[in-house]
């Protein structure tokens, strides 16, 4: 019986054994692990970092001065070119006292065109009487010559004078007309319209406010260990959620400095895009891979290229 027991413990491990050895033998060596380089890079080409768009620029319409605001034609959203007229301030006042100005200044240039020729007419009178023969005028003659021509060029001067005073006036009003009707500056979108028409405002009431159309820019963060890849001038992605579209885009400008707290680096791009749904405030997503260097082309049948010298 003990002689069978030992046979039999023998035999059962024997067979353990062989279990294991067969599973030494099917189970194949692992592989070792990939380096995490590559995989960053990687990683790094479709990373989208974070951003918002920017309007280009931005500028409020103010009263010029204290009084009624006529007319405003356009409303919130409005999309307008350069040089449209928009809206103006209550322009009779100033009509009339353009006008007012305008004849102020018509008689002083008629005033200097008199004074003119009497001073042109106290000159040769003068002249003729310093002519020789010497002695046939008296020396009062001569000297009330003199103060004649001397008083007419002083009202000449002070002719002359009130002119560019009246101009000086004139241009002050008309100025302030200018300023009472509203243009666009630029190709713009108005953002907010603040008063109605025929509303009393203060001078330096907002009225308008208008956003630059197109010429979006992108502010997003880059994280220092990409910092490198990063260069002005780079093309860039730039996906908007809001709208599930890309743009093409150009990297304008980068901070200087690391910002301390989030390590990142604070870049703006240029947003290419003439789409009408693009808004200023728009979360967006910034993809550098567009700057990367392409791939190679792949060799036709391993033969060497024309420039590898052999």
């Amino acid at each position: 019986m003990r002689t069978m027991a030992a046979v039999l413990g023998f035999s059962v491990l024997a067979g353990c054994s062989g279990q294991v050895e067969q599973q030494r033998v099917a189970t194949p060596p692992e592989k070792p692990a990939p380096s995490a380089e590559p995989a960053a890079a990687g990683s790094a080409q479709d990373e989208r970092l974070l951003g918002v768009v920017l309007g280009n620029e931005k500028v409020e319409i103010i009263s010029p001065f204290e009084g009624q605001l006529a007319r405003l034609d356009v409303q919130p959203g409005d999309r307008i070119q350069a040089g449209t007229l928009m809206g103006n301030m209550a322009l009779e006042q100033l009509r009339s006292a353009e006008r007012m100005a305008q004849a102020q200044l018509d008689q002083a240039e008629a005033d200097r065109k008199r004074i003119e020729a009497e001073a042109h007419t106290a000159t040769e009178r003068l002249q003729r009487y310093l002519k020789p023969p010497a002695g046939v005028l008296s020396a009062d003659e001569i000297s009330s010559a003199q103060n004649a021509r001397k008083t007419a060029l002083s009202l000449l001067d002070a002719a002359r004078a009130l002119i560019r005073e009246r101009q000086a006036s004139l241009a002050q009003i008309r100025q302030r007309i200018d300023e009472a009707v509203f243009r666009a500056p630029f190709d713009c979108v108005v953002a907010i319209r603040y008063l109605d028409p025929g509303t009393r405002v203060q001078a330096g009431a907002p009225i308008l406010r208008l956003l630059q159309a197109g010429g979006f820019r992108v502010r997003f963060a880059i994280p220092e260990q990409h910092s490198a890849r990063a260069t002005v001038g780079l093309p860039v992605r730039i996906f908007l959620p809001a709208l599930g579209k890309e743009f093409p885009g150009k990297l304008e400008s980068i901070s200087p400095e690391v910002d301390t707290s989030s390590r990142m680096i604070f870049a703006l791009a240029i947003l290419h895009s003439s789409d009408e749904a693009v808004r200023a405030g728009m979360v967006a997503r910034v993809s550098l891979a567009a700057g990367l260097s392409p791939p190679a082309p792949p060799s036709d049948g391993g033969q060497p290229g024309k420039n590898s010298g052999e």
